[in-house]
Protein backbone atom coordinates (compact mmCIF):
# COMPACT_ATOMS: atom_id res chain seq x y z
CA UNK A 1 0.00 0.00 0.00
CA UNK A 2 1.22 3.37 -1.12
CA UNK A 3 2.08 6.40 1.66
CA UNK A 4 -0.30 9.03 1.85
CA UNK A 5 2.26 11.75 2.53
CA UNK A 6 3.97 13.56 -0.56
CA UNK A 7 7.36 12.67 -0.72
CA UNK A 8 10.03 15.25 1.01
CA UNK A 9 8.41 16.64 4.09
CA UNK A 10 9.81 15.02 6.51
CA UNK A 11 13.08 17.29 6.27
CA UNK A 12 11.20 20.68 6.79
CA UNK A 13 9.19 19.12 9.34
CA UNK A 14 12.22 17.96 11.67
CA UNK A 15 13.81 21.92 11.00
CA UNK A 16 10.26 23.56 12.09
CA UNK A 17 10.02 21.21 15.34
CA UNK A 18 14.16 21.90 16.23
CA UNK A 19 13.11 25.78 15.29
CA UNK A 20 10.12 26.10 18.04
CA UNK A 21 12.05 23.82 20.13
CA UNK A 22 15.12 26.08 20.14
CA UNK A 23 12.95 29.13 20.47
CA UNK A 24 10.82 27.41 23.79
CA UNK A 25 14.66 26.58 24.90
CA UNK A 26 15.76 30.25 24.86
CA UNK A 27 12.44 31.45 25.92
CA UNK A 28 12.62 28.83 29.55
CA UNK A 29 16.15 30.15 29.60
CA UNK A 30 16.02 33.62 29.71
CA UNK A 31 12.95 33.04 32.85
CA UNK A 32 16.20 32.59 35.39
CA UNK A 33 16.33 35.56 36.88
CA UNK A 34 20.53 36.62 36.62
CA UNK A 35 21.70 39.49 38.82
CA UNK A 36 24.47 41.21 36.62
CA UNK A 37 25.93 43.86 39.15
CA UNK A 38 25.14 48.25 37.90
CA UNK A 39 28.65 50.43 37.43
CA UNK A 40 27.45 52.19 40.76
CA UNK A 41 27.53 48.65 42.42
CA UNK A 42 30.86 47.71 41.12
CA UNK A 43 31.65 51.37 42.29
CA UNK A 44 30.84 51.17 45.63
CA UNK A 45 32.29 47.86 46.20
CA UNK A 46 35.29 49.11 45.11
CA UNK A 47 35.04 51.93 47.77
CA UNK A 48 34.37 49.87 50.20
CA UNK A 49 37.64 47.94 49.52
CA UNK A 50 39.45 50.91 49.57
CA UNK A 51 37.88 52.53 52.83
CA UNK A 52 38.64 48.51 54.85
CA UNK A 53 42.48 49.69 53.01
CA UNK A 54 42.35 52.68 54.96
CA UNK A 55 41.20 51.60 58.05
CA UNK A 56 43.90 48.58 58.35
CA UNK A 57 46.25 50.85 57.49
CA UNK A 58 45.14 53.19 60.50
CA UNK A 59 45.51 50.76 62.47
CA UNK A 60 48.56 49.51 62.01
CA UNK A 61 49.87 53.38 61.76
CA UNK A 62 48.20 53.35 65.43
CA UNK A 63 50.37 50.77 66.48
CA UNK A 64 53.43 51.53 65.19
CA UNK A 65 53.78 54.52 68.59
CA UNK A 66 54.50 57.97 69.55
CA UNK A 67 58.01 58.44 67.61
CA UNK A 68 58.44 61.79 65.56
CA UNK A 69 58.74 60.31 62.13
CA UNK A 70 57.52 62.91 60.00
CA UNK A 71 56.29 60.56 56.89
CA UNK A 72 54.45 58.09 59.39
CA UNK A 73 52.49 61.09 61.01
CA UNK A 74 51.74 63.15 58.01
CA UNK A 75 50.44 59.30 56.45
CA UNK A 76 48.47 59.14 59.49
CA UNK A 77 46.80 62.64 59.92
CA UNK A 78 46.17 62.50 56.27
CA UNK A 79 44.47 59.09 56.17
CA UNK A 80 42.35 60.32 59.63
CA UNK A 81 41.19 63.24 57.54
CA UNK A 82 40.07 60.70 54.42
CA UNK A 83 38.59 58.73 57.34
CA UNK A 84 36.40 61.48 58.23
CA UNK A 85 37.80 61.39 61.69
CA UNK A 86 38.55 65.13 62.51
CA UNK A 87 38.42 65.69 66.16
CA UNK A 88 41.41 62.61 66.04
CA UNK A 89 43.33 64.37 63.75
CA UNK A 90 43.18 67.83 65.43
CA UNK A 91 44.09 65.78 69.12
CA UNK A 92 47.13 64.01 66.82
CA UNK A 93 47.75 67.16 65.02
CA UNK A 94 48.28 69.10 68.73
CA UNK A 95 49.97 66.22 70.15
CA UNK A 96 52.58 66.00 67.58
CA UNK A 97 53.29 69.73 67.63
CA UNK A 98 54.12 69.51 71.63
CA UNK A 99 56.10 66.58 71.26
CA UNK A 100 58.09 66.73 68.18
CA UNK A 101 57.71 70.74 66.80
CA UNK A 102 55.81 72.23 64.37
CA UNK A 103 55.20 70.22 61.10
CA UNK A 104 53.46 72.51 58.45
CA UNK A 105 51.90 69.13 56.87
CA UNK A 106 50.53 67.85 60.70
CA UNK A 107 49.16 71.17 60.84
CA UNK A 108 47.85 71.27 57.22
CA UNK A 109 46.11 68.40 57.85
CA UNK A 110 44.88 68.98 61.29
CA UNK A 111 43.33 72.29 60.12
CA UNK A 112 41.25 70.15 57.24
CA UNK A 113 37.81 71.67 57.40
CA UNK A 114 35.10 68.66 58.24
CA UNK A 115 32.54 68.90 55.22
CA UNK A 116 29.19 70.24 55.85
CA UNK A 117 25.98 68.09 56.24
CA UNK A 118 24.01 67.55 53.19
CA UNK A 119 20.55 69.09 52.61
Amino acid sequence: MPSVRARGQLLPLVGVVALVLFTLGNAAANLIPVHRPTAADLRAEEQRDLVEQRRVRLAVLRSGGTACDAAHAHELARLLVMDGQFAEVRAFGASYEQRCGDDPVVRHWSLAPAPRARR
